[in-house]
């Protein structure tokens, strides 16, 4: 399953650093359901992620997406949207 998630610019430079996003790993199942995230939560950065090892949560879901986890570090990942640079 493909995922989406919102991270802060500080975060994402800790992902890059490291190699990998520590778990638990929140994300959406769509960049409309993300953006809207990021949006209300005030976050600026959408990795793209895919696992097979995901979980719905009980909340967090809007209207443009549900919400699930990852219960596991996460070393493939890949920037989708960045507001200081894409915007």
């Amino acid at each position: 399953m493909k995922i989406f998630h919102v991270t802060t610019p500080k975060k994402a430079k800790r992902y890059l650093e490291s190699g990998f996003i520590k778990s638990p790993v929140r994300g959406f199942t769509s960049i409309q359901g993300a953006m809207a995230w990021a949006m209300k939560v005030g976050r600026k950065v959408i990795y793209e992620i895919e696992s097979d090892n995901v979980h719905k949560l009980p909340d967090h879901h809007n209207r443009w997406g549900e919400s699930w986890w990852i219960d596991e570090d996460v070393k493939d990942f890949h920037c989708i949207f960045s507001a200081d640079n894409d915007a």
